[in-house]
């Protein structure tokens, strides 16, 4: 109805090729029973009527322009129709796809992450992967492609960006935990995202509304034995879980016949199937961006570098997959117990694990009654932040395992007034072959010696060897002196500041964020996670001691590591280096090793 009049005349004659006939307001006619008329002229059955007068006939020669014009153009007609066809028919193919994911069983999944045999389980349910695209695609789809726009078009503010990344946020929430873990896992990528988009997605949070504890109970009876449920008390469908998140629910219960609570963890209904189905999809798409950006590459289009858009999917995968088994959060509690605890000689503390109530979708725990760090008294953060420092330094340097989600809320303080480590789900290993260089690149850092630091980073595999040092020096040293990351000195054995108080870490975090992202870095996943971990330890410090300085409360360990790993003579080498470089030998951290001495 939207064509031209002669447009519309010639397709409907073409429709209906012989005998066919066309009013002058653009409505074919057909014979009896809908078939088209055999001959020339008016159909039989509309010859009386009164509309009649409004037909004319088609000549011969209108016929072979009709054909010509057919043969021309008729492809696009076609192609308008078979789109609108294969849309509705996979519409209706897929709407019902939903429920049938429900009823699907984990089994043929596998036990962790495996992605071969995870593409093999869903590439025998085509109709439930369909509905899920479509999901994804009604939701992101239509934003990231206005955003592109808006980039391109306009360019975009600070506001603009801190607009649209809070719009994300929202998306990433409702589309399920494996996007919220997603977007959790880029807010630490200072070399995937600017700077504002980083900052909204740190406040991403996965609590959501708790499931009927009728469910949980079903599931706690399919994974343990009918009579472990007595072990408990008032554990039945009226009992309330105290927090619940994207991926499980906890309940506090009283132990039969003793005075011990536990902390049951329950894992939410058809979580694997539905972590899983994203994961696989995130890795398909990833597989098809590394494939684009190598054709690119191929013809000239982009300078040749390493993919690394599928490894991220992988290590993302990896992990959110393995906090879908309680089981192995257990032997990272038991890790962190029997190693870490007595490392830092009892200073602080993790619940111990309740093997014979734990499975793969249950996990049971001591529980510890305590208040978050971040609440407690200044007296309190003041003495246990540095500890918190050293227990997450000793991570990285030592153990080699890493804990991953170091929140406010997994920081606690127990009675004995202890620092207590909770929610091990996600623990990342941090390369042997790398602690001798990331001892050197911490000592750099506290001293303040940029150059240094950027060797460092080319060691560590984080820059590549050719990167523009010269420009990129330059920025570095900018943002730590405007950072004030000057020497301490001694006096009346109290530390003041040279210069004015520096800025806090999380703001020298940023700026070297924006550098990450305008240069080739490559940051590893646990060297992000260090610097998210140290960013929470001092924004809750800051809360007890305006004046704190995280780097001074981190320079006794590190200087103590690489003495036991560098030897005394290398170590204090690196402070004499420093010094030739303009460092100040008079500052705290020289006053530290002269003490040392």
């Amino acid at each position: 109805h939207r064509l031209p009049f002669k447009s519309l005349r010639n397709k409907m004659f073409l429709l209906f090729r012989k005998g066919a006939y066309v009013s002058s307001r653009g409505s074919a006619g057909l014979g009896l029973l809908g078939r088209p008329v055999r001959s020339i002229g008016p159909s039989p059955n509309l010859l009386h009527t009164r509309r009649w007068r409004s037909f004319r006939f088609i000549s011969r020669r209108q016929i072979s322009t009709s054909a010509t014009y057919e043969r021309r153009h008729s492809w696009r007609f076609r192609a308008l129709v078979f789109t609108a066809v294969s849309f509705v028919g996979l519409n209706r193919y897929v709407s019902k796809a939903g429920t049938d994911i429900l009823s699907l069983s984990d089994e043929g999944l596998p036990l962790s992450y495996d992605p071969e045999q995870i593409e093999r389980f869903w590439a025998e349910h085509p109709r439930i992967v369909l509905w899920r695209l479509r999901q994804l695609s009604i939701e992101l789809i239509p934003f990231f492609s206005r955003w592109w726009i808006e980039s391109k078009l306009y360019g975009f503010s600070e506001n603009d960006l801190k607009r649209k990344a809070s719009v994300l946020r929202k998306k990433l929430t409702d589309l399920g935990p494996a996007f919220i873990k997603l977007g959790q896992l880029l807010s630490t990528r200072p070399d995937i995202l600017p700077q504002e988009v980083l900052s909204e997605l740190q406040t991403l949070c996965d609590a959501v509304p708790p499931f009927p504890t009728s469910k949980a109970i079903e599931i706690f009876l399919e994974e343990m034995k009918p009579s472990s449920i007595l072990q408990f008390e008032n554990f039945n469908a009226e009992t309330k879980p105290i927090a619940a998140a994207s991926l499980g629910q906890v309940y506090k219960l009283k132990m039969l016949n003793s005075d011990n609570y536990v902390a049951v963890k329950i894992q939410r209904p058809d979580m694997i199937r539905t972590v899983s189905l994203d994961l696989y999809l995130l890795r398909k798409y990833a597989a098809f961006v590394e494939a684009f950006k190598s054709g690119l590459m191929e013809f000239g289009i982009l300078s040749r570098r390493k993919q690394f858009d599928l490894d991220l999917v992988d290590c993302f995968a990896r992990g959110s997959y393995s906090e879908l088994d309680y089981c192995n959060e257990a032997r990272n509690q038991e890790l962190f117990l029997q190693d870490l605890v007595p490392r830092l000689r009892n200073r602080i503390t993790v619940p111990k694990v309740y093997n014979e109530f734990t499975t793969r979708k249950i996990l049971t725990t001591e529980w510890i009654e305590g208040t978050q760090l971040a609440q407690s008294s200044p007296e309190v953060i003041k003495r246990l932040v540095p500890v918190g420092v050293e227990c997450f330094l000793e991570q990285l340097l030592q153990m080699g395992v890493f804990h991953c989600d170091p929140h406010a809320g997994n920081l606690l303080v127990d009675e004995r007034e202890r620092l207590v480590l909770i929610d091990f789900g996600l623990c990342a290993e941090v390369p042997r072959p790398d602690t001798k260089n990331l001892t050197t690149a911490v000592v750099h850092l506290m001293e303040g010696d940029v150059e240094g630091l950027l060797d460092d980073a080319i060691n560590l595999s984080f820059l590549p060897t050719d990167v523009d040092k010269k420009n990129l020096l330059v920025e570095l040293q900018r943002i730590f002196a405007d950072g004030k990351l000057k020497a301490m000195v001694e006096s009346n054995s109290k530390y003041q500041a040279v210069e004015q108080r520096r800025k806090k870490f999380e703001d020298v975090s940023r700026d070297l964020n924006s550098v990450f992202y305008r240069y080739p870095f490559l940051v590893p996943d646990y060297f992000a996670l260090i610097t998210r971990a140290l960013i929470v330890l001092e924004g809750i410090a800051v809360t007890g001691d305006p004046a704190f300085d995280i780097f001074e409360a981190a320079y006794p360990y590190a200087f103590q590591y690489s003495l036991s790993n560098l030897g005394t003579d290398e170590t204090l080498a690196l402070g004499k280096a420093f010094a030739r470089k303009g460092g100040t030998r008079e500052s705290w951290m020289w006053n530290y090793v002269k003490r040392f001495i």
